[in-house]
């Protein structure tokens, strides 16, 4: 801990303890992407050499959780406060809805613009785009370069939504309040680009905040769900699944994202003095509405539910300084704590009236967690689970057919996957630690075997689905894939966390209802998902 804390404190603190400069804060979204999506979780299916090496010479979160759905989970990640406090829980926000993360919420861009960041956004928003002041450039960002919904086509950048009898289209690409009519290529690699020139632009006597909210791994619309460059999906061969095939080759090109951003930050002169922070938004989406043909074994359940699979997801930070002692972090993180806890990375003591808690300290000294109690609480879904200590308590109904488990059953193989030495060799990322002056040791990545779940030998017995006359408790602990309902031994468990879940839900905002608006037609706003009560009011 010492010589990384030492080295960050460096990079804001003179003598007289005032702030010169505070290191750039680069952090990138993966969509969701599954537990079982990245080979550093043990699986050589899918090479991701470049996360892979963020990995090993960084600290990789092995409890990090966050909500169980896209606009919920970004909603908590700028706020530092659950979902379910603002009302932005539930299903996730369409374009066709008038409605927004609360304008009274300060958000993580605005701190860190008032601590003299630039602050750029490239990708996804996702939290409110019907009304100009819900966009990003009006709440923080110096600029957006990307989609302000859900996700949208990999080439045409449209996306399509169901209002009645009728199909809603239009395109969702946008530069800051412009169109974005002139872009063309792979959006994955669109937004490395622009998330490369925003580095390469960038003046290095003011700080950076860059968040690159990728599309990828998203399914796009119906029409044509799964897109990759074909030539990466025939590099993929090896994978049984078809669909599947067409999945990796899209996680391949995010993997090949981070490589290239780490590189740019690199080729400025400021990677050393930049944290770096990449997660999943959420679980996998395996079968059903928005299937990508994700993996989230061996945990249970799918996006959409409280169960581990839908939740529990892929979480790193790393900076040049993050290469000694441990780079395994056990303790529980949320996805609201990432507010309190970069504002402590960068020298700022947390906000008061938040959910999220600071784990600055506790992550790189590889302390135990200040956090021991996380909620899930979905009053659209019906569903409401909390998890305190080792044990996780779910009430109410969840979607059956999306909380089982289903990631077998894309991992099959025909041929041996590719060389994975190989691939963390010839990755970008390998020749950045090499020029940074990390000397990474290709048998050292036993942190495959450290993470890795394992469920073997416990009791498979009929799998505890909760409704409105039952309630499910795991010990998630000892048993993460959440086989075995415990409720009946353990009444006791059972009334402490049933008690704290019910105080936390007289904190709840109630969700409104979804009313789509037939006044948001992008035909009637040059065929884009362009803001529209403007324009109505």
């Amino acid at each position: 801990m010492g010589r990384f804390r030492a080295s960050i404190l460096i990079l804001y603190c003179c003598v007289t303890g005032a702030i010169t400069t505070r290191p750039n804060v680069v952090f990138i979204i993966a969509d969701d992407m599954g537990w079982d999506d990245v080979s550093f979780h043990g699986s050589d299916q899918i090479p991701t050499p470049n996360i892979d090496l963020l990995a090993y010479s960084g600290i990789t979160l092995e409890r990090y959780y966050s909500h169980c759905l896209c606009t919920p989970s970004r909603s908590a990640l700028l706020t530092g406060k659950y979902s379910h406090v603002t009302g932005m829980q539930g299903y996730p926000l369409t374009n066709s809805e008038d409605r927004g993360l609360p304008l009274t919420e300060k958000i993580l861009p605005e701190y860190f613009k008032e601590l003299g960041y630039d602050t750029h956004l490239v990708g996804k928003w996702h939290v409110g785009s019907s009304r100009p002041e819900y966009l990003p450039t009006n709440r923080g960002f110096d600029s957006h370069f990307g989609h302000r919904g859900g996700y949208v086509d990999y080439y045409e950048y449209v996306l399509t939504e169901q209002l009645g009898d009728e199909v809603l289209s239009g395109m969702d690409l946008f530069k800051n309040m412009t169109q974005a009519w002139d872009v063309e290529g792979y959006i994955t690699d669109v937004y490395t680009q622009e998330a490369k020139t925003v580095i390469k632009n960038h003046d290095v006597s003011r700080p950076l905040f860059l968040m690159v909210g990728h599309n990828a791994p998203h399914a796009g619309n119906e029409v044509s769900d799964l897109q990759a460059p074909p030539d990466y999906v025939r590099s993929m061969r090896h994978i049984e699944s078809p669909q599947r095939r067409i999945y990796a080759a899209m996680v391949k090109k995010l993997d090949e994202s981070v490589g290239d951003i780490v590189a740019a930050l690199q080729e400025k002169g400021i990677l050393n003095d930049t944290i770096i922070v990449f997660v999943s938004d959420n679980g996998g989406m395996t079968s059903g509405s928005v299937q990508n043909f994700a993996s989230n074994r061996p945990l249970r359940g799918l996006k959409f539910t409280p169960f581990e699979g839908g939740n529990r997801v892929i979480g790193l930070i790393w900076n040049k300084n993050l290469t000694e002692g441990n780079h395994l972090w056990k303790g529980y993180i949320h996805v609201s704590d990432w507010l309190p806890t970069l504002l402590k990375a960068v020298g700022v003591n947390s906000p008061e009236n938040i959910d999220g808690v600071n784990l600055w300290e506790n992550i790189v000294a590889n302390k135990e967690s200040k956090r021991n109690t996380l909620f899930e609480i979905d009053d659209m879904a019906g569903f409401a689970s909390i998890i305190h200590g080792d044990y996780k308590l779910i009430t109410g109904e969840v979607i059956t057919e999306n909380s089982n488990h289903q990631g077998e059953r894309v991992t099959g193989l025909i041929t041996k996957p590719p060389n994975y030495i190989k691939e963390l060799e010839n990755s970008k990322m390998y020749t950045v630690l090499k020029d940074v002056g990390i000397n990474f040791d290709f048998n050292n990545t036993e942190l495959r075997n450290n993470i890795k779940i394992s469920c073997h030998g416990k009791n498979r017995k009929e799998l505890c689905y909760p409704d409105k006359d039952k309630l499910c408790l795991f010990n998630i602990r000892d048993d993460p894939c959440e086989y075995e309902d415990i409720s009946a031994e353990n009444p006791d468990i059972v009334e402490k966390l049933y008690d704290i879940l019910q105080n936390e839900l007289m904190r709840l905002k109630p969700r409104p209802p979804m009313a789509r608006d037939i006044r948001s037609h992008p035909r009637l706003h040059n065929y884009t998902w362009n803001t529209w009560m403007d324009a109505v009011q």
